[in-house]
């Protein structure tokens, strides 16, 4: 050890400095830069898992906004069914709207139905690619008095089975027979159907 010492202590000034440099040097790369790599690199991952977490939390800031507008529609407006087969939704459907009518003392009514195409949106892909939604729309004309149609109007509006009523119209009635309260209220109301697309040869 003391010939070390003596060989260091003999060695010219500049000898030291390069010494000293030289382990200054293989200190810094050897280990300073690699713990500082490893920090850039830990603090990288930081930073990217920081910005997924915020990215999550927004997301999911969306989802309980959806939540809550989903809550706030069902409360306006009932719960609603999935769209059920065209032969088994529509007798339903028709079902329904007689029950409705009938509950509310409602007997001398017209109906016309008519069935139309939905076009492309988020529920046709839920539905599938062999099927298609069809719109099935009854227009209502009946004379009553206005507390019935408006418990025709709620029950029809409340049912799961009914997508809309979308159209309300209420006047006097024009029969000198009829209940002089009597108005005649034409509705619509629609529920969606699916069916299967045709198949192309």
């Amino acid at each position: 050890m003391s010939s070390l010492r003596e060989k260091w202590n003999g060695l010219p000034r500049a000898a030291k400095w390069g010494a000293w440099a030289v382990l200054g040097l293989v200190a810094y790369f050897g280990v300073i830069e690699p713990v500082i790599d490893y920090r850039n690199e830990v603090e990288r991952r930081a930073t990217t898992a920081e910005g997924k977490l915020r990215s999550l939390v927004r997301e999911s800031a969306g989802v309980k906004d959806d939540e809550n507008t989903l809550r706030e529609g069902v409360l306006a407006f009932g719960e609603v069914s999935f769209p059920a087969d065209s032969a088994q939704g529509a007798v339903a459907f028709n079902r329904l709207i007689s029950e409705v009518l009938s509950k509310h003392g409602v007997k001398n009514n017209t109906s016309t139905s008519r069935t139309s195409p939905i076009g492309s949106g988020p529920l046709s892909k839920l539905v599938g690619e062999d099927l298609r939604l069809e719109r099935l729309s009854a227009d209502l004309q009946f004379d009553a008095e206005p507390e019935a149609v408006a418990g025709v109007i709620a029950d029809l509006e409340r049912s799961p089975a009914v997508t809309a009523v979308s159209r309300v119209q209420i006047r006097r009635a024009d029969s000198r027979d009829a209940d002089p309260r009597a108005v005649r209220a034409t509705i619509s109301v629609e529920t969606w159907l699916t069916s299967p697309k045709a198949r192309r040869p």
